[in-house]
């Protein structure tokens, strides 16, 4: 005689994947929900298949902000993307920084660097940490440097 042997399945929920604290981080098709008037999105000239953001510096500034909401418990969270220049040298740099705005819209600087070399993807990746008020948006902004400059896979998470 054979033997019935018996199988428990056991169904365990898939971990829930968080949703990412900014929309839009590849620049899809269209700039919303990003806010960056010296912006718009164009084909990436080394892939046409993706599209990213070019932007026009105006007298060395620009500015590109969206809202988000900094998760509860944590001290700090990684800010990620690609750039490149296209007028960018050790004599002319542009400089790029991040700030992070409260509620009441003052603004804590989070992080920063310059970039010194033209026509080169720079691949950005810095530890930002939890300012003491509470963080409701991000502007990520340059006050000096000239001509244009592509963003894309803006990440902080």
């Amino acid at each position: 005689m054979g033997k019935k042997l018996g199988f428990l399945l056991l169904l365990l929920p898939l971990p829930l994947t968080a949703e990412p604290l900014l929309k839009n981080t590849g620049f899809d098709k269209e700039l919303a929900p990003w806010e960056c008037e010296e912006g718009k999105i164009v084909p990436d000239p080394d892939n046409k298949d993706n599209s990213l953001l070019e932007i026009e510096l105006d007298g060395g500034v620009f500015g590109l902000s969206q809202a988000f909401k900094w998760p509860e418990g944590k001290k700090e969270l990684t800010l990620s993307f690609r750039i490149k220049a296209s007028a960018a040298s050790k004599d002319e740099p542009i400089q790029w920084r991040l700030r992070i705005y409260d509620k009441d819209e003052a603004s804590a600087l989070a992080a920063g660097a310059k970039i010194e070399k033209s026509g080169e993807w720079i691949t950005v990746k810095q530890v930002i940490e939890r300012p003491e008020s509470a963080p409701v948006s991000m502007m990520l902004e340059s006050n000096r440097g000239e001509g244009k400059l592509w963003i894309d896979d803006l990440k902080l998470g």
